[in-house]
Order: structure tokens, then C-alpha cells, then sequence
């Protein structure tokens, strides 16, 4: 796999953004619905799951994880799985940032506290790559 090289961890964190993108986008479109609910039994849930799907950000949300998948396939032909899966962690930070930015959502003490290692970690995983 060669010399360490800027473009997969460019192209990393373009998977984590594109990655965190669909879940807001999934989040937003799911409450536009006002939830999704299985007192109808199987057939109810079901039916819930084809209008979200039908919904425009839903079907944004999987659109972004579907070319977050394709982008994910060229960063393991770089990187090894060792070093780039936990990077994809960083999309748990972005995710609290989104949320609590734009969907209002109340982040507790603990729960920065958690991002704050989270970014520690990678950024160990990250030192590892570059002196490889």
C-alpha cells in the first residue's frame, strides 16, 4: 500500500460528511412523518417504511450513503481497514455537531466529553498512518 498519501484521508473525511449528511437527512425525513410506528403490527410498519422511503429526505439519506458506500470501496483499496474504519468514527462527532446545530437537539456534558476522546482516538490512529 505504499507511502502514506493525503487523498485517502481527504477522501475519509468526505465519506464521514457525506455519511453524517444521510443520517440528518434520514432523521429529518422520518419526523417530517412524525415518526414511524409499529402498532399496526408487521403490515403497519411496513407501510410506515415505504412513505418514509418515498419521502424527499429520506431518499436523500440513502442517496448520500450510497455514494459514501462507493467512495468507501476506493478508500479500502488505499488504506488499510485497521486505520480507516475507526477514522469513520469521526461521523459520531459530526453527527452530535448536526443534530444539536440543526435539529436542535440538547448534547449533554458527558456526551462532549465522549467526542473529545473520540477525536483523541483518531487522531492516535492518525499519527500511527503518517509515521507508517
Amino acid at each position: 500500500m505504499g507511502k502514506p498519501s493525503l487523498v485517502p484521508v481527504i477522501l475519509i473525511l468526505v465519506n464521514v460528511v457525506l455519511a453524517s449528511a444521510g443520517q440528518l437527512a434520514l432523521k429529518y425525513g422520518v419526523n417530517s412523518l412524525g415518526g414511524l410506528s409499529a402498532d399496526g403490527g408487521l403490515t403497519g410498519l411496513l407501510s410506515g417504511v415505504a412513505r418514509a422511503v418515498c419521502t424527499p429526505y429520506v431518499f436523500l439519506g440513502f442517496a448520500l450513503y450510497g455514494v459514501s458506500a462507493i467512495i468507501w470501496l476506493h478508500i479500502l483499496s488505499q488504506v488499510r481497514l485497521s486505520i480507516a474504519y475507526p477514522s469513520i468514527s469521526l461521523s459520531y462527532v459530526v453527527v452530535v455537531i448536526l443534530s444539536s446545530a440543526i435539529l436542535k437537539e440538547k448534547v449533554h456534558p458527558v456526551t462532549i466529553a465522549g467526542l473529545v476522546l473520540i477525536c483523541f482516538g483518531v487522531s492516535l490512529i492518525g499519527v500511527g498512518y503518517a509515521s507508517k
